[in-house]
């Protein structure tokens, strides 16, 4: 039967990995609005100057979209270089959050065949340490024995890396569309701001 280290340090890490990937999941879940339905109702209250409103409705919506808009929204009759000192510092602070544990994934995920690489050198120790002790008719029901360690074991090690690779690449595909939707959004909002400030800019040159 399977013993050593390597088995146990193996199954604390795809313990680890099913946490952290079940936990980034909810929790990137939780950030996600559907940016341009979201988008089209901030800009429908702002044409109605109804600024405050909007305001709510970013603080009641979940996101890193609503809390971009929000920020712009707030220092929306501040200076070019406070609000994106503002905006600036919301994305360094909410990026990292969001791209928590994927360190953590992808190592599990390249050093699982490393780790059972290690228990098949120590599963083949214990074979060449029984033979050195035996006679010399060694069964090979025992050598089988050990081969058939040993391949469950790599098999273990090559599944956490491909089952952590997936994972990561899956995490790291969700943030990366994140980041793009915050980005976009606060692009998207500064265009309507901007078209706003200049159709009452020629309002007040008609009147």
């Amino acid at each position: 039967m399977l013993c050593n280290l390597s088995v146990w340090v193996l199954l604390i890490l795809s313990i680890l990995l099913v946490l952290y990937t079940v936990e980034r999941l909810l929790f990137l879940h939780s950030k996600k609005v559907r940016s341009r339905q979201f988008l089209e109702g901030i800009v429908a209250l702002l044409k109605k100057k109804r600024y405050n409103e909007a305001l709510t409705v970013c603080e009641e919506s979940p996101g890193m979209v609503a809390l971009m808009v929000k920020t712009v929204l707030i220092f929306r009759d501040k200076g070019p270089n406070e609000l994106s000192n503002a905006t600036n510092g919301i994305a360094l602070q909410e990026i990292p959050l969001l791209e928590r544990r994927l360190p953590a994934i992808q190592l599990i995920a390249k050093v699982a065949p490393l780790i059972s690489f290690a228990g098949v050198l120590q599963i083949l120790a214990k074979m060449l340490n029984a033979i050195a002790h035996t006679s010399t008719y060694f069964s090979s029901n025992t050598i089988i024995s050990f081969m058939q360690q040993s391949m469950v074991l790599i098999s273990f090690g090559l599944l956490l890396n491909i089952l952590g690779t997936l994972a990561y690449a899956f995490l790291h595909g969700q943030v990366k569309h994140l980041i793009y939707d915050m980005e976009w959004s606060y692009n998207e909002i500064l265009y309507h701001m901007a078209n706003a400030k200049e159709n009452d800019g020629n309002v007040d040159k008609e009147v």
